[in-house]
């Protein structure tokens, strides 16, 4: 059941020798679960009456543990956690860490708000153009063998450029990007610091640049003289650069690892007849 609104503005006008255009226009909606009979569990999504479309579970995260009397005293996923792995909140205050423990974590990636704006300038036989979208309130939980270094085959182990951020002894950062590192997916320590929680949560949201265009109009003089009603010569450019919290790679990917294609940055030059 999705409710919402779009609206779509635009003007435009024309003073002498100069002439300009603006527009933009805005999405903003909210997708929630009907009557299913019951819940249902899709891995570590869940579908329910009332909930977001996508919504994860999973733990909510309380930091790093910091001492080794912090692990010995605290509830914990397994009994293999050492210090610089991830401390989940005891919901339940049964002295563990278990299933019983997952809440409601991230509404998803889909946003609950689209939007776009844009503009054109002109002067005489000169006109410039931009168009940006963007998205709001989206968010995705980072998991998969790209982001758990030294863990898959064929390169999908591979190492993002933050891979410095992380704890160790020598850096005991609470806030850091990754908590303790080891090698393997099925190691004690793996198995808790990559389940689905908030530590891994991230805004996806974005806004881009999505075209810009520069053309010129040539004279009309010139143009009649070889049979043309218009001629004009233009550059243009696409994907030119994206404002996001998240650095790691396009926030607009459908991806929880950045395992996928990139949007590329283009330019292209290009001449248009009218007979």
């Amino acid at each position: 059941e999705t409710t919402g609104y779009d609206i779509e503005l635009g003007w435009r006008d024309q003073v002498g020798d100069f002439s300009y255009s603006v527009s933009a226009n805005l999405s903003d909606f909210v997708s929630k679960m009907g009557d299913l009979g019951g819940t249902e569990f899709l891995g570590e999504k869940v579908k329910m009456k009332g909930s977001e479309f996508n919504e994860w579970y999973g733990y909510l995260s309380d930091g790093l543990f910091l001492t080794q009397e912090d692990v010995d005293n605290s509830p914990k996923l397994n009994n293999n956690v050492k210090v610089g792995d991830i401390k989940y909140k005891d919901l339940n205050n049964d002295g563990q860490i278990d299933a019983y423990d997952k809440t409601y974590i991230c509404r998803g990636d889909v946003p609950t708000m689209v939007y776009g704006f844009g503009f054109t300038l002109g002067w005489k036989n000169l006109s410039l153009g931009m168009m940006f979208q963007g998205t709001h309130d989206a968010e995705r939980i980072m998991s998969g063998s790209s982001i758990q270094p030294f863990n898959g085959g064929g390169g999908s182990g591979n190492l993002y450029s933050n891979i410095d951020d992380r704890w160790t002894e020598d850096n005991p950062n609470q806030n850091a990007f990754y908590p303790r590192l080891s090698y393997g997916a099925e190691t004690s320590s793996n198995i808790n610091n990559f389940q689905p929680s908030t530590w891994w949560v991230r805004d996806f949201s974005f806004l881009r640049l999505k075209t810009m265009q520069i053309s010129y109009n040539l004279p009309k003089d010139w143009v009649n003289k070889v049979r043309l009603k218009n001629a004009a010569v233009y550059v243009m450019g696409t994907n030119l650069f994206t404002l996001s919290k998240f650095k790691l790679w396009d926030p607009e990917l459908n991806t929880d690892n950045g395992a996928s294609y990139p949007n590329t940055t283009s330019y292209s030059v290009g001449v248009n007849f009218t007979f």
